[in-house]
């Protein structure tokens, strides 16, 4: 051969109980958030601040792929220039595109917020958390599940409801909720 190493895939080994329940644990984080932006604001809906989750998350999908990709030198220990400027695309982009996801569902579905600036700044707020709370998550969870791949896309599903539910809630907490005169549009 020519000398040159090639890197071999990761084993899919099984994962031990503590990093199943480090997912199963985690993944119940964005249910909370999605509660608890009922609970502020004066929205109630529980139907409502799903949607908007919900939108958000599809909204800030493509760029929050960027967030979860992992170095593919061999030991995966030193990360491309590549790499991180992918990865710096992911947080940079990811909560505006979220943010406009959750306002605009918010504000075209479900009645308009009483201060909409304010609304779409607390969904930029809320999605900024998310963004940086979901790498950090995705990171600790990459890290007990080493060297098994499996739930690469469960992590990465985990990460897009936080920030989706990040955004929810500072859409609902900035937002005053809906306003009153509804029939008046």
């Amino acid at each position: 051969m020519s000398g040159v190493p090639v890197p071999s895939a990761p084993e899919d080994l099984p994962l031990s109980t503590g990093a199943w329940v480090a997912h199963g644990g985690l993944a119940l984080l964005p249910l909370g958030g999605v509660w608890g932006a009922t609970r502020v604001g004066g929205d109630t809906r529980l139907g409502a601040t799903t949607a908007e989750t919900a939108a958000g998350m599809l909204a800030g999908y493509l760029p929050s792929r960027l967030l979860f990709l992992r170095p593919t030198t061999p030991g995966g220990g030193r990360w491309a220039d590549l790499e991180v400027a992918a990865f710096g695309g992911g947080l940079l982009f990811t909560p505006p595109l979220a943010a406009l996801g959750t306002w605009g569902m918010g504000e075209l579905a479900f009645g308009r917020s009483q201060d909409q600036t304010d609304a779409y700044l607390g969904a930029l707020g809320g999605a900024a958390a998310g963004t940086l709370l979901a790498a950090a998550v995705d990171g600790l969870l990459s890290k007990l599940a080493e060297p098994s791949t499996r739930l690469k896309s469960a992590r990465a599903l985990i990460g897009l409801a936080l920030i989706g539910a990040g955004a929810t809630l500072g859409y609902q907490w900035a937002g005053g909720g809906p306003r009153s005169n509804q029939h008046t549009r």
